[in-house]
């Protein structure tokens, strides 16, 4: 089965990211318009049983499906994406990035 060693592999980017890393949501933009947007439109970031409460299920949601579809970022391309989403769907706090 794939799910278990995707979670692990996202798990894994998420704590190896670089703590000086300061995300750029625009960068995470363009990243997400240019790979994720055409599988996830808008209404994905509103459903009512969301898997997104937190930061680190954010980024680790980022880092599973970019996995999922061999993408290959790495952990600050990751971070640009989820920060990009957060700020422009999930509004979520004590990230750093707000």
């Amino acid at each position: 089965m794939k799910t278990p060693r995707l979670a692990a592999a996202a798990i894994i980017v998420v704590f190896l990211m670089p703590a000086a890393h300061a995300a750029n949501p625009m960068r995470g933009q363009l990243l997400y318009e240019n790979w994720c947007y055409h599988c996830h439109l808008t209404e994905i970031h509103f459903r009512v049983d969301s898997k997104v409460d937190s930061w680190g299920k954010l980024l680790q949601m980022v880092a599973v499906w970019q996995a999922e579809m061999n993408l290959g970022w790495k952990p600050e391309d990751v971070a640009d994406v989820a920060s990009y989403l957060n700020r422009r769907y999930y509004g979520l706090v004590g990230t750093g990035i707000e």
